[in-house]
């Protein structure tokens, strides 16, 4: 029997809350994104078996794909890799192998032996007459790599390439010709338990930081502080809509008080800090203190305090972990133009789960002085789109894709 090549390519991008894949072929020398579909995490069984609860989503995400015609390429996270930049002088190219073998022997926290080592050279330039490459260099420790393989054999997925998730974005604003000459852009990527900044200049990477801060602690905010399912805090967080009006919280209030037979003389408590019991460690899972009372025998909270927490407007709830969000960002942005390049920042590009959460875009207006933040929409790019309902996922979320749809470009670009 023959082998025939395959003539598209799935991006496969799987995250801790969802798993995304791309469809992507070529039309006239152009990408195509033939089909995108989205598959749930299930939070309970990822707490219990987190390995079992990615295989189901991966299996639910590709079910409806041509996978075995396909050249299928998934990336590990950005918190599991270490990404260097190191810059070699006047190296011949017999002795490139070892040069970066060396500079990553000295650049990287784990020793050779315990990664697989992966290098590509970005740049070649003049520098005081001395020829000067600049390499990236990225090392996967090899128990890492398993885990993820792990995942996609308990799928039955054969991956033929397996990269960067925070390296896809730059193929995905590659493909669907979101960079411009002479610019630098910042394409931040919201994850669920972490972010990722890639600054990109000319079209170039040229550094990538990874941020200890996910969507999960503004979710966790608005869970905690409304004393309501991690479910309906999502919902909440995905349908919130930015309005700069505070008439509508005490409007509802004094709809909700007369309905439930409150009057001024009862005595309402007001709330405290909701994120005083928070914690940095907390687990998603962890008992509500309404939920913690009803398993001691305790009095359930008065009506109204209920109430109040039901109605406490998304914008206080969520300023904590938010501010939290814009100083970590702010470090890095001030770390990348002020110490490393001395070169600004022109465009912010957001991506991932959050993104279309409008409180993000506009702290980091604030905390970063940027009049705009563009929200990634590979709906709207230089990318041609299949016909028929195929991409109803991807039109509705269409920044939660980014990741996976620069997978499937890489996927392309190896065929």
């Amino acid at each position: 029997m023959g082998f025939t090549k395959p003539k598209k390519a799935i991006g496969l991008d799987i995250g801790s809350h969802a798993v995304k894949a791309v469809l992507m072929s070529r039309v006239s020398g152009r990408l195509r994104v033939d089909q995108a579909t989205c598959a749930m995490v299930d939070r309970n069984e990822l707490n219990a078996d987190p390995v079992r609860a990615q295989i189901t989503a991966v299996r639910n995400a590709l079910e409806p794909l041509p996978i075995l015609q396909s050249h299928i390429v998934a990336a590990l996270t950005g918190q599991t890799v270490v990404v260097r930049y190191p810059r070699l002088t006047d190296v011949a190219k017999e002795q490139l192998t070892s040069a970066v073998e060396r500079e990553a022997q000295s650049n990287m926290p784990y020793d050779l032996s315990e990664v697989f080592l992966d290098w590509v050279v970005l740049e070649e330039y003049q520098e005081d007459e001395r020829r000067q490459l600049k390499v990236l260099l990225v090392a996967a420790k090899h128990e890492e790599i398993q885990n993820r393989l792990q995942v996609l054999r308990g799928a039955d997925v054969q991956c033929g390439a397996l990269t960067v998730d925070s390296l896809a974005l730059a193929d995905a604003a590659e493909a669907c010709d979101f960079l411009r000459e002479g610019e630098t852009v910042a394409i931040i990527n919201v994850g669920l338990t972490s972010s990722s900044i890639h600054f990109i200049k000319d079209g170039v990477s040229n550094f990538i930081r990874e941020v200890g801060w996910g969507g999960r602690e503004v979710i966790q905010a608005v869970a905690k502080g409304r004393r309501c399912p991690y479910e309906e805090a999502i919902e909440a967080v995905e349908s919130f809509e930015y309005n700069t009006s505070d008439t509508d919280v005490p409007e509802a209030l004094e709809a909700l008080e007369t309905e439930i037979g409150i009057t001024d003389d009862d005595d309402v408590p007001m709330a405290g800090d909701p994120f005083a019991d928070m914690g940095s460690g907390g687990s998603l899972l962890d008992p509500l203190d309404d939920e913690m009372d009803a398993a001691s025998g305790k009095t359930p909270p008065p009506a109204a305090m209920t109430l109040e927490r039901k109605t406490q407007r998304i914008e206080d709830l969520v300023a904590a972990p938010l501010n939290r969000m814009g100083v970590e960002f702010r470090r890095s942005f001030d770390y990348y133009e002020h110490q490393l390049y001395e070169q600004p920042v022109d465009r912010i590009i957001l991506t991932g789960g959050l993104a279309d959460f409008p409180l993000v875009a506009e702290t980091l207006k604030d905390e970063l002085g940027f009049g705009v933040v563009e929200i990634a929409n590979p709906m709207e790019s230089a990318l041609l789109l299949g016909e028929g309902n195929t991409h109803v996922e991807l039109e509705q979320r269409p920044a939660q894709f980014m990741v996976a749809v620069g997978l499937a470009a890489r996927g392309m670009a190896d065929l």
